[in-house]
């Protein structure tokens, strides 16, 4: 299937095109209705083709919302499957600018094109189930042929066979994954990755961020530390961002999507300093740039300034073109076409072989799929497509190893993720394999490749194995979840082992929009148009994601549609240079401990498999130490086993663990120590079990008794239990059994040095009442504290009273906290099983919040005037394209962000929508703006959530303006 994916600067140089043909229009007779001609048609084993045509219709400069628009030219296809596998061709010729929408029986999009101006559409249908498909054409820019037609179109069945292919690997690869914290790479629905080979760092191009991440290998799988390192000229506001590492120098590009170039920067030291960049040349596209850099083809060689050369190529209206820089990215000379006609849609990322062969893949070149390529720095170019491939959804990419091999990865037009390989610079190509077989992989999305020694490769790939039609669409109720999959070959691409790098962990449930720039009305366009990868200096591939699926979508939620930068990191399998093969004994494993206090309590130890040296981990050896006793083996558990949980435990006892992996090559180094405590309880006063006033150790009551065993007293004050009430909790071991004659008695002092006290009573029949009074004498009579006073079996009190009672002021402190346990005599004296402390020295303070200024977290959506910008497009056309980004400054993710543009109040284009902000993160939201005719000072304003829809902690900060000045049609 191929899916259209518009963005916001090639349509409106599409809209140019729309204005170019506006006067021809206006003297041509108009269609009486939008109507194939023929209406209908039916194609099967014993009628393979059908053709029809389209009379002129007026521009629409949109595409199709379903099967039964009225705006667009709406063929029925009635498709009769064949006795064998085959495929659906479906073509549309238009004259002018036509777009073309599949829609299945069901009116799930099953598949679209749209290119430029009189451009080959094509969709390509494998194997689609019997009924009848609606190929809808939208007009979105048409003119008249000689034959007086606007578009001629067909469809034809054609014999579809992927051959036969080895089995797949079994080299035990495995990833870990790494999201960016504290509010960093919230916007990163296009994300770029690149590896420094000399420091060992990485950087991800996160929106407008470029971020620094330092991992740190002691433990394995190691961790992560992220750092925003964003030169300022290059993180401004724009519509695509892209980020490249030239891997033989260690040089980062940060680009910004500026107009016909960008705004651009390079580091050579990982962020810490920046060099501003031309950007690209001044007659450049005006979409989709990339950036790309390796040595100089003979017989150029390096310059003064720097040894390689480095390519910056973008897409325009039709064309695409490429520029090379002799300077480092520093200047550019001018582009120059890569193709015109010969490929349509957009292009992949730029990559540059050791011999300084130039590669630009394009996912659709005459109904397959290709590479441009150069192999004279630039100069010229050649189209080179893989044979039986059929235009896909996204962007293809490739990766090129050391010795010159290229391995092409892409999504081909039946959805599934196929990778070919070429020894000759794609003018033939080789092991043609389905990657993502073992999975069962329907659609896939985002193809990334990166390649090492000429017989290693690995390609990434967001996949799903729902196989119903839709996978690209806007449809929010769309049931498919995608995982990341990474494919690696060590035999030359003949064989290759898939794994699923976030298993467990979905990076999207639901669609992938494809629709582009206003081409998602429902919000659900939150991953854009690629991914990335990487290798590392010890062969490891990584891969650079946005995560659709965060927090409550990981345990079972609905899609959080965010974009969190995400790394997927390599710990186990072979690497993509062989040089750093190993055969060794496992690294230390990274180990985490967490106390349960179920039944009965244990210490629950968790490591996920680290390194294995080389050779597949047979067992771990779990280790156990007391403060007073040295380490001993506790137990050894299998090769597959990533957790321990220990119930062996003592009573008030401390124990510290270490874990080891082991191989056939021996025990290797020990993990971290760790030492499980029970975890306290939130330090939080408006949530239970609230602020923390006293803690004691579990199993110190002397009679044994679970119920007169204290572990930790609180106080709260969420509102659920009134306005004006304070809650006291004490928690024991446990209440299953509720003894009689025993007080559970805390007392505290006020602010003002009064004694009181709270306390749950039970009577010589065992009957539980509750009570609070004045002093320390507990065993008197109290007053009765309120009804939502309780107990429940897991061994939690809980005693609400007014706080006027006991002289809980909103901003004093209850001080000087004691429980004594006490089980009554029936004549004034008690045992006292249990204190705490057991010192009796009362302790502990509370500051008392008052429950009515409880509140709970919101997000606060922000814009700025400086949040605005504007880029101007290339070209005698007066379109603008507006861009304004929301920041949510508050504590909690924001969904759904409707967002509205106007320029001197008036409303311009649709409200955007924005799928999610996480907290203390960014979105995007753009429009295009005609200034023909508006000449002078205007006013543009963004408005976040317009029909305040969304709960903010601050309303008052949702808009943001600022003034321009358009001067013929141009915005200075």
């Amino acid at each position: 299937m191929h899916y259209s994916k518009l963005r916001a600067a090639s349509r409106a140089r599409r809209i140019l095109f729309l204005f170019a043909v506006a006067a021809a229009t206006l003297a041509l007779p108009l269609a009486g209705s939008n109507a194939a001609n023929p209406g209908s048609g039916t194609v099967s084993g014993s009628n393979t083709s059908v053709s029809w045509t389209g009379a002129f219709a007026i521009a629409t400069a949109g595409g199709c919302s379903g099967p039964n628009d009225p705006t667009c030219d709406n063929f029925r296809l009635t498709i009769q499957p064949p006795s064998y596998s085959f495929q659906v061709r479906i073509e549309l010729m238009p004259v002018g600018d036509w777009d073309m929408s599949v829609f299945a029986p069901d009116g799930a999009l099953a598949g679209s094109s749209g290119n430029g101006p009189n451009q080959l559409e094509i969709v390509t249908l494998t194997n689609p189930a019997a009924g009848t498909y609606t190929v809808a054409a939208a007009p979105f820019a048409p003119l008249v042929g000689p034959d007086g037609n606007s578009y001629t179109a067909s469809a034809t069945i054609v014999p579809f066979s992927t051959g036969a292919q080895p089995p797949p690997g079994t080299e035990p690869i495995s990833y870990a994954d790494y999201p960016a914290p504290n509010g960093l790479g919230g916007d990163a629905g296009e994300p770029s990755i690149g590896a420094d080979l000399k420091s060992g760092n990485v950087m991800f191009q996160a929106g407008l961020q470029a971020l620094r991440v330092t991992f740190d290998d002691t433990l394995s799988p190691g961790t992560a530390t992220w750092k925003d390192v964003s030169f300022p000229t290059a993180s401004l506001a724009s519509l695509d961002p892209i980020g490249f590492i030239d891997q033989r120098t260690n040089r980062w590009f940060s680009s910004q999507l500026s107009g016909t170039t960008s705004l651009a920067a390079f580091t050579d030291d990982d962020g810490a300093n920046w060099l501003p960049s031309e950007g690209g040349p001044l007659n450049g596209g005006v979409d989709h740039q990339t950036f790309g850099g390796g040595p100089y083809h003979a017989p150029l060689g390096r310059t003064p300034a720097y040894p390689d050369a480095v390519y910056y190529c973008s897409q325009d209206l039709v064309a695409a073109l490429c520029a090379r820089s002799d300077t480092g990215g520093a200047t550019f000379h001018p582009a120059v076409p890569i193709y015109t006609t010969e490929c349509g849609g957009l292009h992949g990322h730029v990559k540059v072989g050791p011999d300084g062969t130039v590669y630009v893949p394009n996912k659709g070149c005459g109904g397959a799929q290709g590479v441009a390529v150069s192999e004279d720095n630039g100069v010229t170019w050649s189209i080179r497509t893989v044979p039986g491939s059929t235009n896909g959804a996204w962007d293809p990419s490739v990766g090129v190893a050391s010795d010159g091999t290229v391995y092409f990865g892409y999504d081909d037009g039946d959805g599934h993720a196929r990778v070919a390989v070429s020894h000759d610079h794609g003018r033939s190509w080789t092991n043609v394999r389905d990657v993502g077989v073992p999975f069962s992989i329907a659609h896939s999305a985002f193809p990334a490749v990166v390649a090492g020694d000429g017989d290693r490769a690995a390609f990434a790939f967001l996949g799903t194995s729902y196989t119903g039609a839709g996978a690209f669409g806007d449809d929010p109720k769309w049931p498919g979840v995608w995982s990341l999959y990474v494919a690696t070959t060590y035999d030359g691409g003949n064989t290759w082992t898939t794994v699923d790098a976030t298993l467990g962990d979905p990076v999207q449930k639901g669609t992938i929009c494809g629709g582009g720039f206003n081409g998602c009305d429902n919000g659900t366009r939150n991953l854009l148009d690629f991914m990335d990868a990487t290798v590392d200096n010890q062969g490891r591939v990584l891969v650079g994601i946005a995560d659709g699926c965060i927090d409550a979508c990981i345990t079972g939620g609905p899609n959080s549609f965010t974009a969190l930068a995400t790394i997927a990191r390599q710990v186990n399998g072979k690497r993509l240079f062989a040089k750093f093969d190993a055969n060794t004994v496992p690294a230390a494993p990274n180990l985490s401990g967490k106390a349960l206090a179920g039944s009965p309590p244990s210490n629950l130890l968790t490591w996920a498999a680290p390194y294995n040296g080389g050779s597949p981990i047979t067992g771990y050896n779990v280790y156990r130490k007391t403060a007073g006793t040295a380490y001993a083996l506790l137990a050894s558990v299998g090769g597959g086993s990533t957790s321990y949980s220990d119930t062996q435990l003592a009573a008030g006892q401390t124990y510290t663990y270490k874990v080891s992996a082991v191989n056939a090559n021996g025990e290797g180094a020990a993990s971290n120590e760790v030492t499980p405590t029970p975890p306290p309880p939130p330090a939080d006063p408006c949530v239970e079990p609230g602020v923390q006033v006293i803690s004691d150790g579990t199993g110190d009551a002397l009679d044994q008794n679970p119920a007169h065993d204290v572990q930790w007293v609180s106080v709260a004050e969420p509102q659920s239990i009134g306005a004006g009430n304070i809650e006291f909790i004490v928690k024991v071991s446990s209440l299953q059994s509720v003894p009689a004659n025993t007080t559970w008695p805390v007392i505290f002092k006020s602010a003002d040095g009064a004694d009181h006290f709270v306390r749950m009573k039970t009577d010589p029949l065992g009957a539980v009442s509750f009570g609070y009074g004045n002093g320390t004498t507990v065993s008197d009579s109290a007053t009765a504290a309120l009804a939502s006073s309780k107990y429940t079996a897991d061994g939690v009190i809980r005693i609400v009273v007014p706080r006027s009672a006991v002289g809980a002021a909103v901003g004093s402190s209850l001080t000087d906290f004691l429980i004594r346990v006490r089980v009554e005599s029936g004549t004034g004296s008690a045992l006292t099983p249990d204190n705490a402390p057991d010192s009796l020295a009362r302790t502990g303070s509370y500051a008392v919040k008052g429950n009515e200024n409880c509140s709970t977290p919101k997000p606060d959506l922000a814009v700025t005037g400086n949040d605005i910008t504007v880029s101007g497009l290339k070209g005698a056309g007066n379109d603008q394209v507006i861009v304004a980004v929301v920041h949510n400054l508050g504590t909690a993710a924001a969904s759904g962000v409707k967002v509205q543009i106007s320029v001197d109040g008036a409303q311009v284009g649709a409200v955007q929508t924005i799928g999610g902000i996480v907290a203390g993160g960014t979105g995007r939201a753009s429009v295009t703006w005609d200034t023909h005719g508006k000449n002078g000072s205007h006013t543009i304003a963004a408005t976040a959530d317009p029909g305040n829809t969304v709960s903010e902690s601050n309303e008052g900060n949702n808009t943001g303006s600022k003034s321009v000045t358009v001067q013929g049609g141009k915005v200075r």
